[in-house]
């Protein structure tokens, strides 16, 4: 504790330092003006000497509670519970609380010698005892409930701290996995148009190249403005349309104004190359692929349709879907859903609703 090593314990270190100067500093300026005030009413009694050890008397209760805090800690009292703590610590208090009592007791007599005589020297030390013991006894308690009251709060943003990162490490965790399984399904397009076509394959090979720039830069941000991604996604649709032909078509529905509002990147991307794969891809007649953004209630709701059922037979393992809702939770709690089901009997439909000024939450 004299020598903290972490920022917790510079804090503890910092409002022990601060409770002891102030606590102690205050009480000693009530102590002396308390015994003034005992002097003034007895003329015997030599005022300065009177201060004097009562100053002396303070300042070593003052040490000795230090030697006692230095002990506990030592000792690892603040780490076997409450019952050893106070039963341990509260001893020794009490017991240094005795020992200053003996050091001051030869002069006291001396200062104090007609309250000796008049009240008798059982009392005077029996009051002594006491005096020191509710001292001791007010400091331990006071600065326990400091003490503690510090701990509370450092574990209070260690565990903050620690659930921030380790959302942190989670959303990196799942960006490094969409990355990839874009680029495989990208690969893949490309692949199918090198030997049908290389000229437009060699476009192809731009448009991707402005696909996987914007997939890297993008991962350094939780939020890109929509603006960006419906860019990346017409890049990507046109890719699919060199390979699929006449078999993809594409609608496009999305509101005027919403080109700043934020949302997670790759997200529609996902969705409409999701659609694209287990939809037009799948069927040999192909289909109709449908994505549109619009604002409804203050949300910003995302919305992607496809040819085909959710219960017909693939080879999707669900990772995409499941990394786009943790995602979504990570990023905004309650506050964003996702669903994804059969509109009708041919057509499936994935909707995102997020907030339009979103709450994060890292």
């Amino acid at each position: 504790m004299l020598f903290p090593v972490s920022a917790s314990q510079k804090n503890e270190f910092k409002y022990y330092l601060f409770s002891q100067l102030v606590g102690w500093g205050l009480f000693l300026i009530l102590r002396l003006i308390v015994m003034a005030i005992y002097c003034a009413k007895r003329p015997a009694i030599d005022m300065t000497a009177a201060l004097s050890l009562e100053a002396f008397d303070h300042l070593a209760q003052a040490f000795s509670s230090h030697l006692i805090w230095k002990w506990m800690h030592w000792r690892g009292l603040f780490d076997r519970g409450w019952k050893s703590l106070f039963l341990q610590g509260y001893l020794a208090a009490l017991f240094m609380g005795l020992v200053v009592a003996l050091i001051v007791w030869f002069p006291c007599r001396e200062i104090f010698a007609e309250d000796f005589e008049r009240i008798g020297v059982g009392a005077m030390v029996g009051f002594m005892i006491m005096q020191n013991a509710l001292v001791t006894i007010l400091w331990f308690s006071g600065l326990l409930a400091i003490y503690y009251f510090q701990r509370a709060r450092n574990l209070e943003v260690l565990q903050v701290e620690t659930t921030a990162a380790a959302r942190e490490a989670q959303l990196h965790a799942l960006k490094g996995q969409i990355n990839p399984h874009f680029l495989f399904n990208s690969f893949n397009s490309l692949r199918a148009l090198i030997d049908e076509n290389p000229g437009r394959a060699r476009d192809a090979v731009t448009q991707l190249a402005v696909i996987m720039r914007y997939s890297l830069t993008s991962a350094e941000r939780k939020l890109v403005p929509l603006s960006e991604e419906l860019r990346v996604v017409g890049l990507y649709l046109e890719l699919e349309k060199l390979r699929l032909g006449d078999r993809l078509t594409v609608t496009t529905k999305v509101d005027a104004g919403l080109e700043a509002v934020q949302i997670p990147p790759l997200l529609l991307q996902g969705l409409v190359e999701n659609a694209v794969k287990f939809g037009p891809a799948a069927r040999k007649q192909g289909g109709e692929i449908v994505y549109s953004a619009h604002l409804h209630d203050g949300h910003l709701r995302l919305r992607v349709t496809n040819p085909g059922r959710l219960g017909t037979a693939s080879e999707s393992t669900g990772t995409g879907l499941k990394n786009l809702r943790d995602r979504l939770n990570l990023l905004f709690g309650d506050a964003a859903w996702f669903v994804i089901g059969d509109e009708d009997a041919d057509r499936v439909v994935a909707e995102v609703n997020l907030p339009v000024s979103p709450v994060s939450r890292h």
